[in-house]
């Protein structure tokens, strides 16, 4: 079966099948966090072995995000899906999978619209607040836990 099949093959699974979205995001999330986690632990030791894997580097998590905008860029290519088939793969599963890819497909779609100030704005904004908000939660959790 060529690829370009697929898509059609995803909307078949949804077409007897009518959930409420939120049913859709959420057992896709359920399974998108589930693979992650079971990647994240095959993956450990193995990408341990790579440059800086010593040292902790987050291979597992740069491999899922990788697949997940491979992914998230293929279903978003085949535009003709069904909004169940989109709340259930992109939405849910992808998701769960990782935000990332959802981070990346927004970015690209504003470059591809030629939004660069947007995108990179984006990008930059995305990158600062987040990393202000983790090292300020984990700088915080870390002196309660010291008490």
């Amino acid at each position: 079966m060529p690829i370009t099949q697929l898509g059609s093959i995803l909307d078949l699974l949804f077409i007897y099948m009518h959930f409420p979205p939120y049913l859709l995001v959420a057992l896709g999330g359920a399974i998108g966090s589930v693979v992650r986690w079971m990647i994240s632990i095959r993956l450990d030791d193995s990408l341990a072995l790579l440059p800086l894997g010593k040292e902790g580097f987050a291979w597992p998590t740069l491999l899922i995000n990788i697949i997940g905008c491979l992914l998230i860029g293929w279903i978003a290519g085949h535009r003709k899906h069904s909004l169940d088939v989109w709340h259930f793969w992109v939405v849910g599963v992808l998701g769960g999978f990782t935000t990332f890819s959802t981070f990346i497909l927004e970015t690209t779609w504003q470059l591809q619209s030629q939004n660069w100030i947007y995108a990179f704005t984006y990008v930059f904004i995305t990158f600062i607040a987040c990393y202000i908000a983790a090292s300020y939660t984990l700088k915080k959790s870390e002196q309660r836990s010291n008490r």
